[in-house]
């Protein structure tokens, strides 16, 4: 990674956050002529909370992305192949589902499971061996000003200056804040903690991911994520306002389940927590807030595009940074910063994602009736027809949909 120690530095464009939003938006950009650079505050591939899941989004964004980018990854080591999900119902039954019926072992998988520091290491380095732009770790934006048509962002050392930013610098996005007067809607946030696990008893034979919706977490959930070496990912999320309430922090309440609830406390006997709990924080779309204005755009979490029912994140970043190289291309080709045409973003994002991002929002409402979990798991585990359906939704918005219409449930119990 480059560390610039001069006083200021001219770029066309600056991507603040080098993960996947940021990354995705520069590996778009190829090409395009700009003078873009990356920054980021942590010392690169830094670590990073999260669940690792890597979805069947995140490999079709892989796919469109130039210099071999999927096949790249699938050349990446260490990961962990997904076949699947398992959904444990507050009753303790389960429900297994594949991501797509075709269950071929010949073919690539839908997903994986790899630790974020792995893959975002990856994708800042296909940054730097597909563009010439720079990617300048440890640098903390402290303060955005605008002089004229230009933006200065200013670190502990330097200063860069551009005519256009894209934030994609996390649920606390500085860029947010400065520029868009952002704050965090905790009405729509989750609060996340995660561990590394060595010696978890009865992972799945094909890696499904597991997905533990426990009473006292609901709509939230405990998840087991199995990666390589056999390690595992064990977490839970859990929305702020629930949490306010709870006795305990995040750290204890994870530990408490896994060692006294008696399903899961039996694989946990032998368990080994590899280093420390760590937590963070998901802000849940759909949200209200404009993700542009006078010469910036935001993306990933700082445009809060976290999926509300699963709380992935990954694949919509992606996408959010697809779009945004697309408007910054178009931006600096009509020489048009102005907020009613950076608009034109936030319109596109809303075509893309809101209508998935408001079904996933009542799925997740849904999920805080526990005699309604278990209803439908019990269901699909003794119906071949509804087990399908639901493995459909997948890929499938219109059967996503069916799931917050009432006569679906209706057709469950009757039909």
């Amino acid at each position: 990674m480059v560390t610039f120690s001069m006083q200021t530095t001219d770029f066309d464009l600056i991507i603040v956050g080098a993960g996947p939003a940021g990354c995705t938006t520069a590996l778009s950009l190829t090409g395009s002529g700009l003078n873009v650079a990356l920054v980021d505050k942590a010392d690169l591939p830094g670590k990073k909370v999260c669940g690792d899941a890597l979805s069947g989004t995140v490999m079709n964004v892989l796919r469109r992305l130039p210099g071999n980018c999927y096949d790249d990854f699938l050349s990446l080591e260490p990961k962990t192949p997904s076949r699947g999900i398992r959904f444990t119902a507050p009753c303790g039954d389960f429900l297994d589902l594949p991501f797509t019926l075709e269950t071929s072992e010949e073919t690539p998988s839908p997903g994986y499971l790899c630790e974020r520091n792995i893959f975002d290491g990856f994708l800042q380095m296909k940054v730097s061996k597909l563009t010439s732009f720079p990617i300048i770790s440890k640098f903390k934006v402290k303060q955005i000003s605008k002089e004229g048509n230009y933006f200065f962002l200013k670190g502990e050392n330097e200063e860069l200056r551009c005519r256009m930013i894209i934030g994609a610098d996390g649920v606390h996005s500085v860029v947010g804040k400065l520029l868009g007067g952002h704050s965090i809607n905790y009405r729509q946030y989750c609060l996340g903690a995660r561990a590394y696990f060595n010696g978890v008893k009865g992972l799945h034979p094909k890696n499904y991911i597991e997905l533990h919706f426990l009473e006292e977490l609901l709509p939230g959930y405990l998840w087991i994520f199995p990666m390589a070496n056999g390690i595992a990912n064990v977490g839970l999320g859990i929305l702020y306002e629930k949490m306010k309430v709870a006795p305990a922090s995040l750290s204890v309440m994870l530990q408490q389940i896994i060692h006294s609830n008696p399903l899961l406390s039996p694989r946990f006997t032998d368990a080994e927590m590899l280093g420390n709990i760590g937590a963070h924080g998901l802000p849940l779309g759909p949200d209200k807030k404009k993700i542009s204005g006078e010469g910036f755009l935001l993306a990933g979490d700082a445009a809060a595009l976290v999926d509300p029912f699963s709380g992935e994140g990954i694949g919509n970043a992606m996408i959010s940074g697809e779009i945004a190289a697309g408007m910054a291309r178009e931006a600096f080709e009509t020489n048009n910063f102005s907020p009613s045409f950076l608009g034109e973003y936030d319109k596109r994002i809303r075509k893309k994602m809101e209508r998935e991002m408001k079904t996933s929002r009542k799925i997740q409402q849904l999920c805080s009736y526990p005699s309604l979990f278990n209803l439908v798991v019990k269901k699909a585990n003794k119906n071949k027809e509804i087990k399908e359906f639901f493995t459909k939704m997948y890929t499938n918005q219109d059967a996503r949909d069916q799931l917050v219409n009432p006569g679906f449930y209706f057709k469950i119990l009757f039909g």
